[in-house]
């Protein structure tokens, strides 16, 4: 899975993209293609265009789209800050990410006709993508998914810390309250498609140091920063791995007061509430802020608030709901890219249940669980996923 970031209680968002330096005549999106601009995102669909023309985009950091009206054999030239490189282009829309360190990006069409489409954002597009090589860019995501607060899931020991703090000094600057999802530890997954090592069986003393010093650090970065932490999806429910490292990961994180930490609860189709509350405890919900729901998984929310209030009762802890895919119906037991699976209402902290925290968006909509129903390897942007789940809406 990627690192994704999610900011909560954001002040609005602040865009610098201009239209003014794209030549060819602005118009409508034609049927059956959702144009990504508008007043708030300041984009622009514009057609026929056939000259040399520069983006102006205030510094911020940039999605464009585009397509050939026709046959484009050579490709277009794209420059940025002098650097040149020839891009394929076809009929088919296909998209570029310029970053916000970039200062000048011309484009010269070179006897092609193009299409094009843009969106600017100065945060929420961007968190979470990780793209370092353009040339592979995810095609751009429907903007409900693309500009909605998504949780920064900490996958990897050696990048978590600059996700940490990149994140933190995004939170800083939009007066909002970091989400980070803990899932480092050993035997991740149980060998499944999440996994992060060839075993499934119980860790090795080297593996669990090294994961507590990974907590460590980045209990370290939080320091006394507010910031919510769901730690390690599916540990819990699973029968592999140790609970009792959970539980030190949990201990460690919760040195800082200013760190609510939920340990992860599976879902109402996974474990019966006796069990899970066990589980829990094991994994050591009791030091911990209370217990996350619906992780990655797309149970409705209403079916998660009975199962989490009677998981509340038993625990006497609160708990927090992964709703980034819980606006559909998919069958029982269906998790990984199931079909019929919708977006979810947007995040909020205004929940339905006295004991429900925050109903938060987790996981990212139009990341893949895994190699099934068509999809690619767990944690691959996968755009047709992506727009299924954007718009298949009521």
């Amino acid at each position: 899975m990627l690192v994704l970031a999610m900011l909560l209680l954001a002040s609005g968002i602040t865009l610098g993209c201009s239209s003014s330096d794209i030549a060819g005549p602005e118009v409508a999106a034609p049927a059956g293609v959702e144009s990504k601009g508008s007043e708030s995102t300041s984009g622009t669909y514009q057609s026929g265009i056939d000259q040399p023309f520069s983006f102006n985009w205030g510094g911020n950091r940039l999605w464009v789209r585009w397509k050939s009206q026709g046959d484009c054999a050579n490709g277009i030239k794209v420059t940025t800050d002098g650097k040149s490189s020839e891009v394929p282009v076809n009929t088919e829309w296909s998209s570029l990410v310029l970053s916000d360190s970039a200062q000048e990006v011309t484009v010269d069409p070179s006897g092609c006709v193009l299409d094009v489409d843009h969106l600017s954002d100065t945060t929420r597009p961007f968190i979470g993508m990780q793209i370092t090589d353009t040339s592979s860019a995810p095609a751009i995501a429907p903007k409900s998914i693309s500009t909605t607060p998504t949780a920064v899931w900490l996958t990897d020991a050696d990048t978590a810390p600059g996700a940490v703090e990149s994140a933190l000094s995004e939170a800083e600057s939009n007066d909002s309250v970091p989400v980070f999802v803990l899932y480092l530890r050993p035997q991740r997954d149980c060998g499944g498609f999440s996994a992060n090592s060839d075993s499934s069986s119980s860790s090795s003393s080297n593996e669990s140091a090294a994961y507590l010093g990974a907590v460590q650090d980045l209990a370290s970065r939080l320091g006394d920063t507010p910031a919510i932490v769901v730690a390690e999806p599916d540990a819990s429910s699973q029968d592999c791995g140790d609970p009792e490292l959970i539980a030190s990961a949990v201990q460690a994180l919760k040195v800082n007061p200013s760190t609510y930490v939920y340990v992860d609860g599976g879902h109402p189709g996974w474990k019966s509430v006796s069990d899970q509350a066990a589980r829990l405890r094991a994994a050591g919900v009791e030091k911990a802020d209370g217990f996350a729901l619906n992780v990655s998984n797309f149970v409705h929310l209403d079916e998660v608030q009975v199962y989490g209030d009677d998981l509340s009762n038993v625990l006497g802890k609160d708990y927090v709901v992964d709703i980034s895919r819980s606006g559909g119906t998919v069958p029982a037991g269906e998790w990984c890219n199931p079909s019929g699976a919708r977006i979810g209402t947007e995040p909020t902290f205004d929940t339905p249940s006295i004991n429900m925290v925050g109903e938060l968006w987790v996981k990212q909509p139009g990341e893949s669980d895994g190699e099934c129903n068509g999809g690619p390897s767990a944690g691959t942007w996968w755009q047709e996923g992506a727009e299924e789940l954007a718009s298949n809406q009521d």
